[in-house]
């Protein structure tokens, strides 16, 4: 298999080397590999190249209920060994953990589509140099300026434990992320997809170009409550958010909007699902332990129905690892890691159509927490946003600020884009993929606007 770093044999290599050099009672090791090439543009001209290669190891030791862990870059030999050994005098001193529940058994994979295309992996810069030629090049015809990045990378991901655990997946993913600036008004786009091949350039262009002539010269518009139309970019913003509550140790830690309302209404007409085995979603069979992932539909046409595991989180609740850990860490132990919101039955222009007043967001920008619980969230619309009247795009506005809770958003659903938009960390796992539509909500609260 072309452009896979080190392939399956050298990293369960380096995954057993430690597992050897590991003295307590139980061991796992996890191994990252990638390879990330980068081509960033602006003002119009490639300003710059990337190349990064790299391969991490995370090594977890186990003495009793104590519990050790040591990353390193150093995969050599000694390097290997030392974090095996580190790790494991770790485990000696640290403070027992009386609810750890040890590392998990292992178990049957299920077969999942490969998420790694060669033509991605072996991409080159010229090749990626001409897909940003072709998109600046039509900016610069229309009196526009570019900016982003193309970039082509190939991981590799390795579990083992003592406990006999052994799983393994390659991945690739190709992005292009632009943002077109005018004198007075700028627009976003981007895309994602496995397959470099299936990234339309001509697609990410048009649209960013487009939507960059009609967003010169915003007017004002009065902050308040408007029904909105969500481009898949703000769409996923809400989904990421809303991910990060979908989570066992969410529920646990009271800080879940679906704590206590399993079975109950959450949203509007909205079915959430974690598809591991989506092809067009990075499919992978197993999560960050090795275990295998399961399909969850998570809200179901507004109702909450279930929510994510891992092991030591279901252990310590008694419910079942669903095999949606994340690589271990101290903040997030697990998440939705190919998130879907399933798609309705209208295109961008009838979300549109049906407005009789609102505003068109592109995308949100600098989101934070307000309040977890209440999925309270404050940020920026940014590149692209317009006023609709009577079913028509009026003209563009200067952006707003917002404080929404999002669940409470989707609760006023009332139409949901046919075409979802792959939406990629490089891995596919720590911070996830998701497919999510454009959606048309029936109120969203701005709080204030901006100067531009």
């Amino acid at each position: 298999m072309s452009g896979v770093l080190w392939g399956e044999l050298e990293l369960r290599r380096i995954a057993e080397t430690a597992l050897r050099h590991a003295t307590g009672d139980q061991a796992d090791a996890l191994v990252r590999a990638s390879a990330v090439d980068l081509t960033r543009f602006a003002n119009n001209a490639i300003h710059q190249n990337v190349a990064s290669r790299e391969a991490r190891l995370q090594v977890r030791v186990v003495k009793g209920r104590r519990v050790g862990m040591i990353t390193t870059n150093d995969i050599g030999e000694d390097g290997i060994a030392r974090a095996a050994r580190s790790a494991s005098d770790l485990a000696g001193h640290v403070p027992e953990n009386p609810d750890f529940a040890g590392l998990p058994a292992a178990r049957p994979l299920p077969p999942a589509s490969s998420a790694f295309v060669d033509r991605t992996a072996g991409t080159t810069p010229l090749q990626r140099a001409r897909m940003v030629a072709a998109l600046c090049g039509r900016a610069r015809e229309r009196g526009l300026v570019a900016a982003g990045y193309v970039s082509t990378s190939a991981h590799e991901i390795a579990v083992a434990s003592t406990h006999g655990v052994w799983a393994y997946a390659p991945s690739t993913l190709a992005a292009v992320e632009t943002v077109v600036m005018g004198d007075a008004g700028s627009a976003w786009a981007e895309r994602n997809a496995v397959d470099v091949g299936r990234i339309d350039m001509d697609g990410v262009t048009a649209e960013a170009i487009e939507k960059c002539v009609a967003a010169q010269a915003p007017r004002d518009l009065a902050p308040g409550q408007y029904e909105v139309v969500l481009e898949p970019y703000a769409v996923s913003d809400i989904a990421g958010f809303l991910a990060g509550s979908l989570t066992g140790s969410a529920i646990e830690d009271g800080r879940s909007f679906v704590g206590g309302k399993l079975g109950q209404k959450v949203t509007g007409p909205v079915t959430f699902v974690d598809d591991p085995f989506d092809p067009e979603c990075g499919p992978r069979a197993f999560d960050y332990e090795g275990q295998p992932s399961q399909r969850i539909t998570l809200i179901e046409d507004g109702v909450a129905r279930a929510v994510v595991y891992d092991h030591q989180t279901a252990a310590r609740t008694g419910n079942a690892n669903t095999g949606h850990a994340l690589p271990p860490n101290p903040f997030l132990p697990a998440a939705p890691q190919h998130l879907r919101i399933e798609p309705g039955g209208s295109s961008r222009e009838d979300l549109i159509r049906s407005v009789d007043r609102g505003v068109l967001v592109t995308r949100f920008h600098y989101t934070r927490w307000v309040h977890q619980l209440r999925t309270i969230v404050t940020g920026m619309t940014r590149d692209g946003t317009f006023l609709i009247e009577k079913g028509e795009i009026a003209h563009p506005v200067k952006n707003f600020r917002f404080t929404q809770s999002y669940h409470e958003a989707l609760g006023g659903t009332l139409a949901i884009g046919r075409d979802l938009h792959l939406f990629a960390t490089a891995e596919f796992g720590f911070g996830g993929a998701r497919r999510v539509p454009a959606m048309r909500l029936a109120s969203f609260t701005f709080t204030g606007a901006t100067q531009y």
